[in-house]
């Protein structure tokens, strides 16, 4: 996918800026992104996550999928939650800064860098997965369905997902005018068609398609909730779900 090219490109050049894009981090800015801050706003942004969870139910310990763990931010503060974390992206520069961000944590981590949306775990084996600002940003809705399908095959019976991924009307703060969205979006694909990876996709999608395409999996107990995340102050979507706790013959 394009985007796969795109968020290798901000791996080389600004990795924890592409995870965490606020405004003045970049590498350049007033107040780059430093280590500890960073895993900082990671167990942030995990404490107002797992609050949530938590109330629709999770299994504790095991080993959690974490789809686009970038570097790392979010997997630090998993790691006081789950024995192991699979860590899945794309870029292997992100995955060595990551070594850093994780300095002895490391050793409770396995890394899979990949090209295409999988999950390289054995069936049945995982007891949760969680994917934060990544789905967004996949350049076709296939790809989301692809992590999905591979998600359920890995996940145990009663095994809960928790990922984000804006819908319509409901994430951030203000809405920019259609006008906007127009002019931003034919912009976009003029810098695409001229072969330009300096800027990430955005997409959102219904909340109902997301929805449909979770049932159509085989997942379960489905929630979509719309809360604010501290350390931004931005309303985000959450979807939760799980592999049904009856196996089937």
């Amino acid at each position: 996918m394009r985007s796969t090219a795109e968020w290798k490109f901000w791996g080389r050049h600004d990795p924890m800026w592409a995870v965490a894009t606020w405004k003045g981090r970049s590498r350049h800015g007033p107040q780059p992104w430093t280590i500890d801050d960073f895993r900082a706003s990671g167990r942030s942004d995990w404490g107002d996550i797992a609050r949530h969870w938590d109330h629709y139910g999770r299994l504790h310990g095991g080993t959690c999928i974490e789809i686009g763990c970038g570097s790392g931010r979010l997997t630090s503060a998993l790691l006081a939650h789950y024995d192991r974390v699979l860590g899945i992206d794309v870029s292997p520069d992100q995955i060595e800064l990551a070594k850093q961000v994780l300095g002895q944590q490391i050793s409770r981590v396995d890394f899979s860098i990949v090209d295409n949306p999988t999950v390289e775990a054995p069936p049945n084996s995982c007891s949760a997965m969680i994917s934060t600002h990544v789905f967004q940003h996949l350049s076709s809705y296939s790809g989301i369905v692809a992590y999905l399908r591979a998600t359920h095959r890995a996940l145990m019976p009663g095994a809960s997902i928790c990922f984000q991924t804006p819908v319509p009307g409901a994430d951030k703060g203000d809405i920019p005018s259609r006008a906007y969205r127009s002019f931003d979006f034919l912009r976009t694909q003029i810098s695409r068609a001229l072969g330009r990876y300096r800027f990430m996709e955005y997409n959102r999608y219904p909340a109902s398609r997301i929805v449909s395409t979770l049932k159509e999996i085989g997942f379960v107990d489905i929630e979509v909730r719309i809360f604010r995340i501290t350390a931004t102050n931005f309303r985000q979507s959450f979807f939760f779900s799980r592999k049904s706790s009856v196996v089937t013959p």
